[in-house]
């Protein structure tokens, strides 16, 4: 796992805020931060070449999206969900993307919705080839993006998003191993396949299907960076 933050360009004036918060959020979810980890202030103030204040915004904002957490004396430290978490999360996401491939089923046909299908799918599908997980993390999260914006339904977007960012970082743990990989991108294969058919029940089907799975496959892989269940 790397730990250096991937440098940035200089951003407009009075965007500095929201621009910290893109790039951390996207180390984060890129795995470049593991769950557990601590975010060095000293460090990052070089890196990202901000001041402390700043971060400081950046940090609180992390932790209202749920991907870190503010330990007093600590600072800011990548979130560890606990299984119960996980389930939770994927539950929802199950029902919110499940809705999202049916909608886009149901709107292929509409404007240029099925060229940005097969645009997408050009650069997600499986090609033969042998994929890393963080390859396959760069296509999954282009694969669910482009559904829920063809979805065409903006409020369904932003909770769908919310729903992921914790999830997503768990499974750019980079500890997925390729017959997971292999596993995931087939059931792609079958959600793309009923969205271009315009099967709104089928889409639905094996999108629901797929995160049951992904939550099954990620308990396992991602078993040692869950924070332990509370005993009663």
């Amino acid at each position: 796992m790397t730990t250096e933050t991937p440098r940035i360009s200089e951003p407009q004036r009075g965007e500095v805020g929201d621009f910290v918060v893109q790039r951390l959020r996207d180390a984060i979810l890129d795995g470049h931060f593991a769950p557990g980890q601590r975010l060095i202030t000293s460090a990052l103030i070089d890196d990202v070449g901000v001041s402390r204040g700043t971060l400081r915004e950046a940090f609180r904002q992390l932790a209202a999206d749920g991907l870190v957490d503010l330990v007093p004396n600590r600072g800011a430290i990548v979130r560890r969900p606990s299984k119960k978490d996980l389930l939770d999360l994927f539950r929802i996401r199950e029902a919110l993307e499940g809705m999202a491939a049916r909608m886009a089923a149901e709107s292929i046909g509409e404007g240029d919705n099925r060229a940005r299908l097969e645009a997408m799918w050009t650069e997600a599908r499986p090609t033969g080839a042998p994929l890393d997980a963080a390859t396959f993390a760069q296509k999954n999260r282009l694969f669910h993006r482009t559904i829920v914006t063809l979805a065409g339904n903006s409020q369904l977007s932003e909770l769908i998003d919310r729903m992921q960012l914790p999830m997503v970082m768990l499974r750019l743990g980079r500890s997925l191993a390729l017959e997971d990989i292999n596993l995931s991108m087939h059931e792609h294969v079958q959600i793309f396949d009923a969205i271009l058919a315009g099967d709104p029940d089928g889409a639905d089907m094996a999108m629901r299907k797929h995160l049951q799975s992904s939550c099954a496959r990620i308990l396992v892989t991602s078993a040692s960076m869950l924070k332990p269940e509370r005993r009663a």
